[in-house]
């Protein structure tokens, strides 16, 4: 019976034992590294590492190594890998605030022993990609991956620290050189946006071939009405008036510039008349119908400059040069329908008046 006991004390004091130096086992078996700040000599280049995501599957080590006796080992960042390379960039880069916020992925970094021929060999490996932060919109911007093959002899060995700040410090070297070539010139890198609005299009200038640009100086005639009358029409004339935008872009210190130019316009030969000798009254109505073109580009200007947004500005620019449109075709209806086709002459002031006061409230006439 006392057999019995001592053997059932004897497991007892065992399994204490192994539960109170459970960490000293873990020890032997995994080796613990820290990285090398002081191997980094890159200054960054406008940015700086705002977070650091591990997107490996298996994130508890960073591989499996030879130690003495060729027992194999779990490596392992002191701290855990996110924690460690958190710590190397806040020591090697400056943060500035300013600059551009980068989220740093990892999506492989390993250290991968063999033994063969009677040593060690093996390689050290990173792949990541980087996202710029804008406000709460995350760009994946570009990736990179690099390696270093490496043989050594058998026993314990302790460059794993160098080689990992090696292939981390090039990673960080590629992104500022990358940052280097398409600052100024990424779309994905703009911080904000700015809307400049030029004159319009050959507005000093407003006779050019066929085509004739709606200028303050410059009123229709009916010699510009130079196309084919249609054979089946109950109208005495009509005037082809459009407008059109361009929108060229540049970016400049993080700040997308935007030069917003209209085109408002006729086209003499698809704008036609029965007689040139028709009354200048009817001649107004045909140029009321041109200003409410240029009316309609006023008002995009203004609806311009509140709805860009960096993210979608060429979306809603064309979304709003369509809805515009809409408004031009629907108010030159408008206007006849009120005027008669000037034939309602209260209506046709009353149209007058409107255009004539918009257009000087924008600063055109």
């Amino acid at each position: 019976m006392n057999k019995y006991k001592n053997i059932k004390r004897f497991l007892i004091i065992l399994s204490i034992f192994f539960c109170e130096n459970k960490q000293i086992f873990a020890q032997y078996t995994d080796k613990w590294i820290s990285l090398k700040y002081e191997s980094v000599r890159h200054k960054p280049n406008r940015f700086y590492f705002v977070k650091v995501i591990d997107e490996r599957k298996d994130k508890s080590k960073i591989g499996v190594v030879y130690g003495l006796n060729q027992v194999e080992k779990s490596l392992k960042l002191s701290g855990g890998t996110v924690k460690s390379l958190q710590n190397y960039f806040l020591k090697s880069i400056q943060k500035d605030t300013s600059c551009y916020p980068i989220i740093f992925r990892i999506k492989e970094l390993i250290v991968d022993e063999n033994v063969s021929n009677q040593k060690i060999t093996g390689k050290c490996k990173i792949k990541v990609s980087y996202s710029f932060l804008r406000d709460t919109t995350e760009l994946e911007l570009t990736d990179f991956q690099t390696f270093i093959n490496y043989s050594r002899t058998f026993g314990d060995y302790n460059n794993y620290e160098t080689l990992l700040s090696k292939v981390v410090e090039k990673s960080v070297i590629f992104f500022g050189d990358w940052m280097r070539e398409n600052y100024d010139k990424n779309e994905k890198l703009v911080k904000s946006l700015n809307l400049i609005v030029k004159s319009d299009y050959e507005i000093d200038n407003p006779e050019k071939g066929d085509t004739i640009f709606w200028s303050p100086t410059r009123k229709i005639s009916w010699a510009d009405f130079t196309g084919s009358m249609p054979r089946t029409t109950k109208y005495s004339a009509q005037i082809f008036n459009n407008f059109e935008y361009s929108a060229p872009l540049r970016i400049e210190n993080g700040v997308l510039q935007i030069a917003l130019q209209m085109k408002v316009y006729m086209l003499k030969s698809a704008s036609w008349t029965s007689s040139t000798s028709l009354s200048e009254y009817s001649l107004g109505h045909e140029q009321l119908h041109f200003d409410i073109a240029k009316l309609v580009v006023e008002r995009f200007k203004q609806k311009a400059k509140q709805i860009l947004t960096v993210d979608n500005y060429d979306s809603q620019l064309q979304i709003l040069f369509i809805d515009m449109y809409r408004e031009m075709n629907r108010l030159q209806r408008e206007y006849d329908d009120e005027s008669n086709h000037s034939i309602n002459i209260v209506g046709q002031q009353r149209w007058q008046q409107i255009a004539n006061e918009e257009l000087r409230q924008n600063g055109v006439r």
